[in-house]
């Protein structure tokens, strides 16, 4: 039976198939370990999403998580800031339209805050956690 040849030059392991794919275990660019590669990918939401799809694109776990950071949370912060900007202009035309925006735009902080917490905990566990209704992001 004939080796293939390993992504190092050495032979493959057990199952392996042409088109070597790193799996998610796969050592990372920054030196961290995969899982917590993709925990840190969401601590400042979309910014550090953005951060480690740049620096870690080849590591199949990180670029997933960092793919959906960077695309969901993104999509929360600016509806969320969105909200917030028609609130604020919304003052001048109508109180009540005022008060109705101000609460929308904190359900959906609140509401990403809880989403980012999911997110942190399935990323810790290793798992590849798609958020619900964002399937059309391709994460």
């Amino acid at each position: 039976m004939n080796a293939m040849p390993g992504p190092m030059g050495g032979e493959a392991g057990p199952g392996a198939q042409g088109g070597h794919l790193p799996s998610d275990d796969a050592p990372t660019w920054t030196g961290l370990g995969p899982r917590t590669a993709a925990v840190l990918a969401y601590g400042a939401w979309w910014l550090t999403g953005a951060l480690f799809l740049v620096l870690e694109p080849k590591q199949p776990f990180v670029a997933f998580h960092a793919r959906q950071a960077f695309r969901v949370f993104g999509l929360i912060w600016l509806a969320g800031t969105a909200l917030w900007a028609l609130g604020l202009a919304a003052v001048f035309v109508s109180p009540m339209l005022f008060r109705v925006l101000s609460a929308v735009s904190q359900l959906t902080w609140v509401a990403g805050a809880m989403l980012w917490g999911a997110c942190l905990l399935q990323a810790a566990r290793g798992e590849r956690w798609r958020v619900p209704g964002a399937g059309w992001f391709g994460t």
